[in-house]
């Protein structure tokens, strides 16, 4: 029994003595690739941290961080950095990447970094700002339209809006699905007071060869892109500043700048159509949400982008869908074209500076502010919603040309037959579509264009062509708001 019991202790402490080793390789391992990427910092910053961390279950990282730059001094100290992946990817991380095999999972994120409004990285960015403020329309940047005798909001202001330095947690994720060939990496940052946002990149690729080295040639083709950010702070204090600054309430300094924004913008020839227009008026409210999704059908690729003519058609390949605090907000049915339009810049001068010498009389019989500061319109349809394929066509003056003596006693044609376009149909005769070109608007507000193949009880399938191939939409009725038929 004392023999037993002797054999079990000394195969614990040898099973222990192997464990403590293998962990004591593994941290070793970490400390061995931190201490390398502090080496290569050099020379442009001086890197310090306090202790390594090393979870054996695939977590590995640094705490205590503080990051000199060797240029300015700039100081930027990091709580903790911690980086997840598999444990053996820790071993030869570089090798894994370089020869294409990633691990399923791999992220990065960074607690706690504090960067102060006193600090020389943040002066030469705000001197860089106020010199491209410079040459921007009236020498003002546009988040200070309408905010005083400010050109820019620099530190200064920040001061004076309650911000002493900038705190912020930021990460970043990448997810490989090697079998489908698709790479996801997205990335999310919460700034203490200020705000938080989200961003997801989905790319697919063809073949099964991962190494950078080798993905520009793999067709590279975005499928999915979502964007998001919530206020958390910043919104009232610059609206509560620039009020001040203004003279006015917030009220009143919110429609003033609505007002300089728009003319802001048709100084560089570019007019808002009325819901982008309202919805970045929405933004500027405090605690504001925003939420926008791309997700172009088929993918796009660099053979797609060669096809299009024009930016509208661009934008409406991307199949745009968005939400704001919450409810969705439809972005396909304006006239994307119509935005670009002549540069105005009279029309902010005039506002930016009321006092000054009256236009010239041409340029004064032509410009009404709320003509020229007045988006596009949406496109009328025959159905809510649904963009009219052709203008209504004019009656003809039969009464006129009845009443007319010299045509009085002449045959008269026959009426040309209608034109074919797109009309409305009930949803209720949905089933009667099959082979039928349509046109489709989704309760999301998404326009689909295409031939239907198939109506079953619940799904509509609409064929579309792309390129050299097709690309079928399964619709549930329940998605459908509107169809028109050509005919």
């Amino acid at each position: 029994m004392r023999k037993l019991v002797i054999r079990s202790g000394v195969l614990v402490m040898l099973a222990a003595l192997l464990l403590g080793g293998a962990y004591g390789f593994y941290w070793y391992q970490v400390k061995s690739f931190v201490d390398r990427l502090v080496e290569e910092a050099l020379p442009q910053a001086r890197v310090a941290y306090g202790s390594i961390y090393a979870h054996p279950l695939g977590e590995v990282g640094v705490d205590d961080v503080a990051i000199t730059l060797t240029q300015d001094g700039t100081r930027i100290p990091i709580r903790s950095i911690r980086v997840r992946s598999d444990p053996l990817f820790f071993f030869d991380p570089q090798g894994r990447i370089e020869a294409g095999n990633w691990p399923q999972t791999l992220s990065l994120s960074l607690q706690q970094v504090q960067l102060s409004l006193a600090s020389p990285l943040l002066r030469t960015l705000e001197q860089q700002d106020r010199q491209v403020a410079t040459s921007l329309p009236g020498g003002v940047s546009m988040n200070a339209l309408a905010c005083g005798e400010q050109t820019t909001l620099g530190l200064e202001a920040l001061r004076e809006m309650g911000y002493g330095q900038m705190v912020m947690d930021t990460s970043v994720q990448l997810q490989v699905m090697a079998e489908e060939g698709r790479f996801r990496l997205s990335s999310d940052f919460d700034m203490a007071d200020m705000g938080d946002g989200y961003a997801s990149v989905e790319i697919s690729v063809s073949g099964n060869d991962l190494s950078p080295a080798q993905l520009l040639a793999a067709n590279p083709r975005l499928r999915r892109l979502e964007l998001s950010f919530q206020d958390a702070g910043y919104n009232a204090r610059r609206n509560r500043f620039c009020a001040e600054q203004a003279g006015s309430d917030v009220e009143q300094y919110l429609a003033q700048r609505q007002r300089l924004i728009s003319a802001w913008l048709l100084a560089q020839g570019v007019q808002l159509p009325e819901p982008l227009e309202q919805l970045y008026q929405a933004l500027e409210a405090p605690g504001s949400q925003f939420e926008l999704v791309l997700e172009p059908p088929g993918g796009l690729g660099a053979e797609v982008m060669a096809a299009l003519n024009s930016p509208a058609q661009l934008v409406e390949r991307l199949n745009m869908r968005g939400r704001l605090n919450g409810e969705p907000v439809t972005l396909n049915q304006m006239r994307w074209s119509e935005i670009l339009v002549e540069p105005r810049p009279e029309v902010l001068a005039r506002l930016l500076n009321p006092d000054a010498e009256p236009l010239p009389e041409e340029q004064a019989q032509d410009w009404s502010p709320d003509v020229d500061l007045a988006a596009p319109a949406l496109v009328e349809s025959e159905e809510p919603g649904l963009p009219e394929s052709m203008e209504a066509e004019k009656p003809l003056p039969t009464e006129a040309a009845e009443d007319n003596e010299l045509l009085q006693g002449l045959s008269k044609n026959a009426p040309e037959p209608e034109a074919k376009r797109y009309r409305a149909v009930p949803l209720t005769q949905l089933a009667e579509l099959t082979g039928r070109l349509v046109r489709v608007r989704t309760e999301l507000g998404n326009l689909l264009e295409g031939r239907v193949i198939e109506v079953n009880p619940q799904v509509l399938k609409i064929e579309q062509r792309i390129d050299r191939g097709v690309i079928v939409y399964p619709l549930g009725f329940e998605q459908i708001r509107a169809v028109e038929v050509y005919h």
